[in-house]
């Protein structure tokens, strides 16, 4: 019997399909040449003068829009995420108890975002702004893309489902990984680089809000934490372009339907009555971080099996906004019901701030994820026309406004639990479009925050900094390469 033919014999060729070397060699000498010119003109545009502020304010408008179709599609996924985990089985289920199935979905909504960010969140258990400005002053403005994207799936997940909490993280830190990995594409300088995630939270901000002002000083408050005129121009106008784009996809409406008549009616109001919803502000947003601390070093939080964790935490939270009547949670776009708190009594306003308060610290020290930004902005208008209710009450010969002290309200508990004055005020000009709620609104929002930090010595973003050891860099500082210190990862809760 004939031996075999070799490999080289005509009648059995080499195999070369599988020989991935013998495919790429035509291709790799193509490839290094589009590389070396793309860095050739990197280092052209990036020269300081014209050429480089122009190449920055083109990625900011592409940010921008990138950012803006990224709230599109995160509020699309809280409706399906509703749809999906609560519309869908209610449908199936029989009517009667449903107030005792809704808790139970709620729980189930929350166990699943809590396994979306085990699973897919590279270890850590959320992504939030403290992440965000802390890869800005540590790391270069260097994102991890695969959580971001569990973030905002989790999100989404959690508040669809009914958890309690905010889409202003979220956004705020997909508009952000964006940037970071368009950064990182275009292999930018650092300074750069953290420019363009600045430029991608305040687009997230402010699509999500249609507040292109409050969104852009967001970004300068929190996320880079300076003001200078480098960092001013490029978050400014990704901030513009993301509203103009939500604005094609929501409308030119704000965030929150405010009624015409606002402002306040006499001039001793500012002095007398605004000043003390200030400080009871500045009491509640000690409160909201007291709170939140205490449910996060709970030892029930430790002792229950992880896996049931989010199920209890869930099923609590449910029955909470059941007892609120469903004013606590939302079905996807923000909702605050400024037109409901307009019709109830103050002890329940106050008993809904406090209740949002407790829902919100559950939802993310359970496995929930999502932002506090939204909830300070509900306990502010609940506490605020708690407020304005009662004084109507006990001084009816006066002209008030009970929606004046609802949006005062919501801007000074969101300055003093964030630490983002500027923003606040911005954001309640920019729902209202009213000068006239500008003065006692500062005065608030001053005091409430002078309050806060006088009660507790943190924002809920300090906080969390603190209980995770990464607030003090010179303490903790990175570990080589620029990650965090060893033991932070898998800390982070859903804060955002």
């Amino acid at each position: 019997m004939a031996d075999p033919a070799p490999p080289d014999s005509p009648r059995q060729p080499p195999d070369r399909g599988l020989d991935v070397a013998w495919v790429a060699a035509p291709v790799e000498p193509v490839l290094r040449r589009i590389r070396r010119t793309w860095l050739q003109f990197l280092r052209r545009v990036r020269r300081p003068g014209p050429g480089d502020d122009a190449f920055t304010l083109a990625l900011a408008v592409a940010i921008g829009v990138l950012g803006a179709f990224g709230v599109v599609l995160f509020f699309r996924l809280i409706g399906y995420a509703y749809r999906g985990l609560v519309e869908f089985p209610l449908a199936l289920l029989p009517p009667i108890g449903g107030w005792a199935y809704r808790p139970l979905l709620t729980g189930v909504g929350i166990a699943i975002a809590y396994w979306v960010m085990r699973r897919f969140g590279d270890g850590y258990d959320g992504l939030n702004v403290p992440d965000v400005a802390l890869a800005v002053e540590r790391r270069g403005g260097d994102l991890p893309g695969k959580a971001s994207i569990a973030k905002t799936a989790a999100s989404a997940i959690t508040i669809g489902a009914g958890g309690s909490a905010g889409s202003e993280g979220p956004v705020a830190v997909l508009g952000a990984a964006v940037a970071s990995r368009v950064g990182g594409w275009l292999y930018l300088r650092p300074d750069k680089r953290r420019l363009l995630v600045g430029a991608g939270a305040a687009a997230g901000i402010s699509a999500a809000f249609n507040a292109p002002l409050a969104g852009a000083f967001f970004a300068l408050e929190e996320v880079l934490k300076s003001f200078a005129t480098s960092a001013f121009a490029p978050v400014v106008v990704s901030s513009v372009v993301a509203a103009v784009v939500s604005q094609s996809v929501f409308g030119n409406h704000p965030a929150f339907p405010v009624q015409v008549e606002h402002g306040f009616t006499f001039y001793r109001e500012i002095f007398v009555f605004f000043p003390i919803l200030g400080v009871l502000a500045g009491l509640a947003a000690a409160a909201f971080v007291w709170v939140e601390d205490g449910v996060a070093a709970a030892r029930w939080r430790r002792q229950a099996p992880r896996i049931l964790l989010p199920i209890l935490g869930g099923i609590t939270v449910g029955i909470i906004a059941q007892v609120s009547g469903g004013l606590l949670t939302s079905r996807g776009h923000i909702e605050i019901h400024l037109d409901v708190f307009r019709t109830l009594a103050w002890w329940w306003l106050a008993a809904l701030a406090l209740g949002k308060i407790v829902a919100t610290a559950i939802t993310l020290n359970s496995g929930g994820s999502g932002g506090v930004f939204t909830p300070s902005l509900f306990v502010g208008a609940a506490l605020g026309a708690a407020v304005g209710g009662l004084l109507e009450r006990l001084f009816p010969y006066l002209p008030l406004s009970a929606e004046a002290y609802t949006l005062v309200g919501m801007g000074a508990v969101v300055a003093a639990a964030t630490g983002a004055p500027i923003t606040a005020i911005l954001l309640v000009f920019e729902i209202t479009n009213d000068y006239a709620i500008m003065p006692p609104l500062m005065l608030a929002t001053v005091l409430s925050v002078l309050v806060a930090k006088s009660v507790h010595r943190d924002t809920l973003y300090s906080s969390w900094l603190r209980r995770t050891g990464r607030l003090e860099p010179e303490a903790t500082g990175p570990t080589p390469g620029g990650s965090d210190p060893p033991g932070n990862r898998g800390q982070a809760r859903g804060h955002g």
